[in-house]
């Protein structure tokens, strides 16, 4: 049976009852009246589809004024970002360029400093020249070889002294040198005071000398023909000095330098020192 209308009224809200007020919205449904901008009706449920898109609109604005801001973070937050990575690569390259320009600065100071060192040997040296070759020179012409050495060994701490081995008569001058080491080590020979490092030595200063290791020249290799005729006392007092320690002939000399000479050709020490004590115990002597 189909209420009437007395009984459909009563069981609408009370506050409606007497009709939909300004701003208001009647509920189809059940007859309430609500907020227009209400998206359901708060009694039944039912939608309000004016209030309902009213709501979504603002919803939708408050989504996209939350993305807008975030948006504006993010973007802040990247600039910043930026700007930091800016002042870090800005940093980075300063300290590059400055570390670069150090290194080209130390380079170039130490460029320069060798090179103002190198200027200074080469005045040094040219200054040694000036000063004592002229004496070099008096002493070789008066055929004064221990006056000449006696000289040369007086200036040895003297700046610029190594200048001395570009003099044209150095090979001379290292015979006579050597002749003189040789008188020396003879004598405490015959004293009895030589071990047998002073043995090998002797002998190995003694083989270059005498010409029967020409491997190291420093000993007159290119000695013009005037300075080798008169090198040559000190070069037969060497050889006689290894016949009298290893009494052997030169022959027999020259085979036992060789048997101490390597592939190249060079006396070695180590085996020059091996195959003299050998021989100094054949020989029975005492070192």
């Amino acid at each position: 049976m189909k209420p009437d209308a007395n009984h459909q009224a009563g069981l609408r809200p009370l506050s409606n009852r007497t009709g939909t007020k300004e701003g208001q919205v009647t509920c189809p449904d059940c007859g309430a009246g609500f907020s227009v901008d209400e998206p359901r009706c708060p009694y039944c449920g039912a939608l309000n589809p004016s209030g309902a898109e009213k709501a979504y609109m603002n919803e939708l604005a408050e989504i996209n004024e939350d993305v807008a801001e975030l948006a504006d973070d993010a973007q802040e937050d990247f600039r910043a970002s930026l700007r930091g990575n800016a002042r870090r690569t800005v940093v980075i390259v300063v300290i590059v360029v400055a570390a670069l320009a150090a290194m080209f600065l130390a380079s170039n100071c130490i460029g320069k400093g060798q090179e103002r060192h190198a200027v200074q040997e080469f005045q040094t040296r040219e200054s040694f020249r000036a000063q004592h070759f002229d004496e070099f020179d008096r002493l070789y012409e008066a055929g004064d070889d221990d006056a000449l050495s006696e000289y040369a060994w007086s200036l040895m701490d003297e700046p610029g002294f190594d200048a001395l081995f570009s003099w044209e008569h150095i090979g001379l001058l290292q015979a006579h040198d050597a002749w003189e080491a040789l008188r020396s080590t003879a004598d405490r020979i015959g004293a009895g005071e030589c071990k047998l490092d002073d043995y090998v030595w002797s002998v190995s200063l003694a083989l270059r000398l005498a010409q029967f290791d020409t491997s190291d020249r420093t000993l007159g290799a290119a000695l013009s023909p005037e300075d080798e005729k008169r090198a040559a006392v000190y070069r037969a007092y060497g050889r006689q000095f290894l016949q009298n320690v290893l009494q052997m002939s030169d022959d027999e000399i020259a085979a036992f330098a060789d048997e101490a000479k390597d592939s190249d050709g060079y006396v070695q020490e180590k085996k020059l020192k091996h195959n003299l004590e050998v021989r100094l115990k054949q020989l029975g002597t005492s070192f």
